[in-house]
């Protein structure tokens, strides 16, 4: 075979892996996780004319939490007929394919054919990378766009010439990678440090012109989003950064200080569990000894190619590494170590190789087939066993409901969303546990409630937002904890609308919002009484269907 023939025929071989790989780990169902419906919410408002702004808030306010390449990218898959859970999973199963392809192609230039398969390979059959190639998260499109990114730039640089000491720069391939490190971070602020390092890199190899052309093209884009990100909007990473608990602000806020036993803390986290079960899945006495040896010889690695040639991959993992490890640890998880999986193989390789030096090369080779398949093997039983929960699933869901997997505290939330779509009277807002969810299953507006069990918080939220009504749920204890508390200690201020499921296993509770006018007494003796007529306008609820479409996108005319 030609050298053509040879990169074609190793091309199919990896999009075919990964392809399989994508469909063994595939799920009809949703997911929990309020991002998922967040973004729909945003690629609704974008098509309905709304704007960028949080559709699925009382106040829809300009939206300056989640960069909106991801939102737009679903606003033009559902313009163009992705309308349900399924079909928008293709916004992560096509660019995680990408993502392996990309990989090797990086790999190839910097370790070789053989060596680039085996860990694009990795890549593909990793647990966190199968898992996550089947939900409606940014994550994938952030990943491909990162290695297009360290693609492009490894590209950049030509072979240097007769009496050039360094590698002259591809202005093309050099736009390509800044164009990328730019989509990158639109697509996630966990960007910026590949940004930081594109920078940094132009400017230790002395290129002063691409880098006024790279920091003004990333530059004005990025600092017209944070002055955005200034303004009054709901949710902000710049302030939810700094909180010990961004789920419980009752804890308080940390300084500089705190940021240092918080970097230890997620350093353990991310060594002895995210990292390594997000390659070999979850579970199992080796993990830490796996996430021990693959730090250490992705470290051997880093070094050896930082002495050799420090480029943007070199810069960009310890900075993405020190981004992780400052943020609050209850964000953290093997969805954010997803960037460093391609990078650890790649030094992992780098290491291995250097054995070469010392011993022979079959033993060298030898060592490098055992931790291939030491990976690989124990990766891929991860997927084959998800696989079979998540088939046993999906012909659940398909009879009872696409909630129905995840047990009666959630179908009795989604099933109480559903039915203000026609139960509430127009214009009615919702304090809820999962607003962005709420909203995606009932187009009424939602934010959750406070988390305080003192009835003043509550009701001066309810106040603001003009909410009159809120939802007692067991989606999780925070409604047991925050609403069901303030409700018991006031619970003149509240009424009540209706019941959702079984209240023994998780049912949930519609109530109103009194006016202030109404709450006559802060008697705990006095217990709920029914709404007044015009809390309700229709008491027929909604069908809850075994369709895996989106209420809010079925109804979308756009």
């Amino acid at each position: 075979m030609t050298p053509n023939q040879w990169q074609g025929a190793s091309i199919a071989l990896v999009v075919g892996v990964a392809a399989c790989f994508v469909w063994l780990g595939f799920t009809p169902v949703p997911h929990t996780g309020g991002d998922n419906a967040g973004y729909v919410a945003l690629a609704h408002g974008l098509l309905d004319g709304a704007g960028y702004t949080d559709v699925f808030d009382p106040e829809g306010l300009p939206h300056t939490k989640y960069p909106p390449l991801f939102p737009a990218f679903l606003a033009a898959m559902v313009g163009l007929g992705a309308k349900s859970w399924a079909a928008l999973k293709w916004s992560a199963a096509l660019p995680t394919i990408l993502t392996v392809l990309l990989t090797y192609l990086w790999a190839e230039r910097r370790v070789g054919r053989l060596p680039a398969l085996g860990v694009s390979t990795l890549v593909a059959a990793s647990s966190a990378f199968v898992y996550y190639a089947h939900w409606v998260l940014s994550d994938p499109l952030f990943i491909a766009l990162t290695m297009g990114a360290l693609y492009a730039f490894s590209r950049s640089l030509a072979d240097p010439t007769d009496g050039e000491s360094e590698r002259p720069l591809v202005p093309v391939w050099l736009a390509v990678g800044v164009v990328c490190t730019g989509l990158a971070y639109f697509t996630r602020s966990a960007g910026l440090p590949l940004v930081v390092a594109v920078l940094a890199w132009l400017a230790l190899r002395r290129e002063w012109r691409p880098l006024a052309a790279a920091a003004g093209g990333l530059g004005l884009p990025m600092l017209l989003w944070s002055i955005r990100g200034r303004g009054e909007g709901v949710a902000q990473y710049g302030t939810e950064f700094w909180m010990v608990n961004p789920y419980e602000p009752e804890l308080g806020t940390i300084g500089v200080a705190g940021l240092i036993p918080r970097a230890f803390e997620n350093g353990e986290a991310y060594l002895l569990q995210h990292l390594p079960a997000g390659i070999v899945g979850a579970g199992g006495p080796a993990l830490p000894w796996i996430g021990v040896g693959l730090i250490v010889v992705a470290l051997v690695g880093w070094a050896l190619s930082s002495r050799d040639d420090l480029g943007v991959t070199e810069l960009f993992l310890p900075l993405y590494v020190g981004l992780i490890l400052l943020w609050p640890a209850v964000w953290g998880g093997d969805r954010f170590a997803l960037p460093l999986f391609p990078i650890v193989f790649l030094y992992g390789v780098v290491a291995i190789r250097r054995l070469g030096d010392r011993v022979p090369i079959p033993a060298m080779r030898a060592v490098g087939a055992l931790v291939f398949l030491g990976l690989f093997l124990p990766a891929t039983a991860s997927t084959l066993d998800a696989r079979e929960q998540n088939r046993t699933c999906a012909s659940f869901a398909a009879a009872n409901g696409p909630w129905a997997c995840y047990g009666p505290r959630v179908s009795s939330f989604v099933e109480a969303a559903r039915w203000t779509t026609r139960g509430l009277p127009e214009g009615a807002a919702v304090l809820s546990r999962k607003p962005r969810h709420f909203y995606a299953q009932s187009g009424v507006p939602s934010r959750a409630f406070a988390f305080s069990d003192d009835p003043d918080e509550q009701l001066a939220l309810a106040d603001r937002l003009g909410a009159r009504y809120v939802l007692l749920d067991q989606w999780d204890g925070l409604a047991a904890r925050y609403v069901a508390g303030a409700v018991q200690r006031r619970p003149s201020a509240f009424c009540y609308i209706r019941a959702f499921g079984d209240p023994a296993q998780g049912g949930a509770q519609l109530l109103g919002v009194l006016p202030a006018g109404a709450r006559t007494s802060n008697s705990v003796e006095t217990g709920l009484v029914p709404c007044p007529d015009e809390y309700v306008r229709s008491a027929e609820a909604e069908n809850y269907s075994s369709s895996s479409g989106i209420p809010l996108l079925e109804g979308d005319d756009s």
